[in-house]
C-alpha cells in the first residue's frame, strides 16, 4: 500500500471557510480577541467545550459573538443577542482540583482531567467579551476586519449582580453594563476590569 496524505488546508477550508456562519463567525471571534490580547500560543489548537475561551494573564475570559446579518438573511438586520447560561461542570487545573479536594469539596475526574460539577451552574470565566459583528450583509472579508465589530468588556462578578441566572442577554443590557469598546482597546479594557 502506497502512502497517502490529506490536503488538511483543504479541510480547513471547507470547515469553516464561511466566517458568516454562526458558528464559524464565534470561533472567530474567540481568536480575534485571543489576537487581541496576545494569549494564543503560536502551537495551540482551539478547545472545544472548554470551562472559558482564554486565558489572558490569569483572567479567564469567554468570548461571545453575534451579528447583525445572518446567513439566512444576510440584508436584513436582526435583533442579536448572546448566549450566556451557566455551567454545570468545569474544568480544573491540577491546583484547583486539590484546593477543592482539600476543602472537602467534590472533584470528577475524567479522561481529560478533573471537572467539578456546580449546581446551580455557574459561570467560571472571569471576564466576558461580547463581539457584535455590525456589517451587512456580512461577508467572509468584512468579518475578518476588526473594525466592523463593537466589542463590550464586563466582569462576570458584574453580570451576575446585573442579570442572575439570565440565560441571553441584548445589546441594551450590555450598553447599560459597561461602554462600547473597539478591537484596539481590548486588552486595555480587561487591564482596566474588576475581576476579583
Amino acid at each position: 500500500m502506497g502512502e497517502t496524505s490529506i490536503n488538511i488546508d483543504g479541510y480547513q477550508r471547507w470547515a469553516t471557510g464561511n466566517l458568516v456562519d454562526n458558528r464559524n463567525r464565534g470561533i472567530f471571534a474567540e481568536w480575534m480577541i485571543g489576537q487581541a490580547l496576545d494569549c494564543i500560543e503560536p502551537d495551540a489548537c482551539r478547545v472545544e467545550w472548554d470551562s472559558y475561551d482564554l486565558l489572558y494573564k490569569d483572567i479567564k475570559v469567554e468570548v461571545k459573538a453575534s451579528g447583525l446579518s445572518q446567513t439566512w438573511n444576510p440584508n436584513n438586520a436582526t435583533t442579536p443577542r448572546f448566549t450566556i447560561s451557566g455551567q454545570k461542570w468545569t474544568w480544573l487545573t491540577e491546583d484547583e482540583a486539590t484546593t477543592r479536594l482539600a476543602q472537602g469539596l467534590e472533584v470528577v475526574h475524567r479522561l481529560d482531567g478533573a471537572w467539578a460539577m456546580h449546581d446551580p451552574p455557574s459561570r467560571p470565566a472571569d471576564v466576558y467579551v461580547f463581539c457584535l459583528h455590525q456589517a451587512l450583509p456580512a461577508t467572509n472579508t468584512n468579518v475578518a476586519d476588526p473594525a466592523t465589530w463593537t466589542f463590550w468588556v464586563i466582569s462576570t462578578k458584574t453580570l451576575n449582580a446585573a442579570v442572575g441566572n439570565q440565560k441571553s442577554i441584548g445589546i441594551k443590557k450590555l450598553d447599560q453594563l459597561g461602554e462600547r469598546t473597539c478591537w484596539q482597546e481590548i486588552r486595555q479594557a480587561i487591564d482596566n476590569t474588576e475581576t476579583g
